[in-house]
């Protein structure tokens, strides 16, 4: 008695698919800006490391003036890795909208012309 049969459920169906289809693109798109996020993350965290490292090796002055030296090379590869950063969030937007509007046509067509 708590079934229900299935011709019940057959107009729903287009939606359903149409629904299934961009829940799967939203978490892809999901998981491609967490890997992006995290390498990035990862990145910025090792050289953090590295620095405090190289900082607490620093006992006299000239130490300290070599390691104020390898600072400026240290911000020249972070506002590299900056941009680097932000052209690949670029492009994952970029390609991510572009994914996302063949979907919305896809799912549009599926509703207009029922397969």
């Amino acid at each position: 008695m708590t079934e229900m049969p299935a011709a019940m459920f057959e107009p729903i169906k287009p939606f359903v698919a149409a629904l299934a289809r961009t829940h799967r693109f939203a978490v892809g798109q999901f998981e491609k800006w967490v890997t992006l996020r995290m390498d990035s993350l990862k990145a910025y965290v090792d050289l953090g490391l590295a620095q405090v490292k190289v900082a607490a090796k620093v006992t006299d002055p000239r130490n300290l003036h070599e390691f104020s030296d390898s600072q400026f090379a240290v911000a020249n590869f972070v506002s590299h890795r900056l941009l680097d950063d932000g052209r690949a969030l670029a492009e994952w937007g970029a390609d991510c909208c572009i994914q996302a509007d063949r979907l919305a046509r896809q799912n549009a067509l599926g509703f207009l012309f029922k397969r």
